[in-house]
């Protein structure tokens, strides 16, 4: 444990990272989505929403999910997919560490820094790609670890060149060991700067004894995790190539994965050419990564510069492509009716369908909620997706006796209601609704082989009411929702 004083040292040494931008705060979707792994409750529903508000983490998390890494039998085009696909850990890893990625190269303070973190991206695919062949139990562990790998070191680096560049040379001249010549130049062993950084990140800790080695030196993981850094670093110019060095590489991680003729030009073809967000995060071409291998070979200069282009890692800064509700609902439509065909299950449909709802009804409020019997028999919400915090589907609970409910007259009935009264009528409980002031809602029951088992209510807060289309969108997925509900009762 560090002393007092140096426990200051360190706040300090974190402050002014933190403050030049090399260690950039969490945004409240990567926040959100490290709180979800901490609750035992935390369901793949709470996951996929959180993603799914995030059009840019979304879409890069599917594009990881479609590469052949992954190799899926049938393109996933949905965040509810991904999750039921792969499972909460996986897909929770991939999230924290491509959206932890993708906020800090959004909000880098000097361009230059960006080859910072290109290492570290590089560094992070390469892992969890020499992880799988290891037949690592969770390769995306290894990605975050691979990510952050050398970021402390960068983070210093960066902030503080001159003290770092007299630390290296203590570490390579005078071979003094990586923490005894850090606490002679920043007065703290670099471990603990290392748990700084981690606790800074609010990372799981059993990523920390891989960031900075706190295992035995040959441990394969650590290993692997290392040489994929200096293939990153010898890419981007931090560290030299050639085939002499490539061929060292190449023989301690075949002795680790018990492959004599393993290649490095091939893992970093095959990884880089299979990862959709190399070229959306740093407009990588394939022909792009046939030259930087190739340049890597030669050894006498920096791949990435001279590949590269001008607008290099430009689309960052870019807002994700969002398609259109229009586009959105026909893919979704066909997502639902394949789900249906496959005999899915009943909660894949219904995360699916809310999804769908999410996406393609802008600034609405979602919940599904079907009929509890007992002595005072109650619609209550089972699933929710919206924009509202401190509120979840449990919170939706309409007693039947509610005569002057809306929302009980549309399940009695049969019939969707449009409701653009306001708040007063819809029989929503007051707490917690009474903060959340609808302007309009769309009702559209459940029916079921005749009978009523629930209810689908979109709400907005906006003054704009649910169009024709919309509501023609709401009635096409509650019908699939009716249909796989009939299916299973088959």
């Amino acid at each position: 444990m560090p002393s007092e004083h140096e426990q200051a040292v360190l706040s300090e040494l974190i402050e002014e990272m933190h403050s030049k931008g090399n260690l950039p705060a969490l945004n409240e979707t990567v926040i959100e989505i490290s709180r979800l792994a901490r609750k035992q409750e935390s369901s793949t529903l709470d996951l996929a929403t959180v993603i799914m508000r995030d059009c840019g983490l979304a879409s890069n998390l599917l594009a990881t999910v479609n590469s052949s890494y992954y190799a899926p039998r049938f393109p996933i085009k949905t965040i509810t997919s991904a999750v039921t696909y792969l499972g909460f850990d996986k897909v929770y890893l991939l999230s924290l560490g491509l959206g932890l990625f993708r906020h800090s190269m959004a909000t880098l303070q000097k361009r230059k820094l960006l080859k910072l973190y290109a290492v570290s991206y590089f560094s992070g695919i390469l892992a969890m790609a020499l992880s799988k062949a290891y037949c690592h139990d969770n390769p995306e562990e290894i990605f975050i670890a691979g990510l952050l790998y050398r970021l402390p070191g960068l983070a210093l680096a960066n902030t503080f060149p001159d003290q770092f560049q007299e630390m290296e040379r203590l570490i390579h001249e005078k071979e003094i060991d990586v923490n005894r010549a850090c606490r002679q130049i920043f007065k703290v062993r670099y471990d603990e700067i290392c748990d700084a950084v981690m606790a800074f990140f609010n990372l799981p800790e059993d990523l920390e004894h891989i960031i900075h080695k706190k295992k035995a030196a040959d441990d394969p993981l650590i290993s692997l995790v290392g040489e994929s850094a200096s293939l990153a670093a010898m890419l981007f110019g931090d560290q030299a190539g050639g085939k002499n060095s490539l061929r060292k590489s190449e023989r301690s991680i075949a002795k680790i994965l018990d492959q004599p003729k393993f290649s490095v030009a091939d893992l970093i073809r095959q990884t880089f050419e299979t990862d959709a967000n190399v070229k959306d995060f740093f407009n990588l071409s394939g022909d792009d990564v046939e030259m930087m291998v190739n340049i890597l070979e030669w050894g006498k200069a920096s791949p990435m510069e001279i590949v590269t282009h001008m607008d290099f890692g430009a689309s960052i800064d870019a807002s994700a492509p969002a398609d259109t509700p229009d586009v959105l609902i026909g893919n979704y439509l066909t997502e639902l009716a394949l789900c249906r065909k496959r005999n899915g299950e009943i909660n894949q449909l219904l995360m699916l369908a809310q999804e769908a709802l999410f996406r393609c009804l802008p600034e609405s409020e979602i919940f599904i909620a079907f009929l509890v019997k007992g002595p005072r028999p109650t619609l209550q919400g089972k699933f929710y997706v919206g924009t509202v915090a401190d509120i979840n589907a449990r919170d939706f609970a309409v007693p039947m006796d509610q005569s002057n409910s809306a929302i009980v007259r549309s399940f009695e009935t049969k019939a969707p209601i449009e409701w653009s009264a306001g708040s007063e009528g819809l029989g929503l409980p007051h707490a917690p609704f009474g903060r959340i002031p609808f302007k309009h809602a769309y009702l559209a029951p459940i029916v079921v082989n005749g009978q009523t088992i629930g209810l689908c209510f979109a709400g907005r807060l906006k003054e704009s009411a649910f169009n024709e289309r919309e509501c023609i969108w709401i009635d096409q997925i509650v019908d699939h929702i009716a249909g796989a509900f009939e299916k299973s009762r088959e």
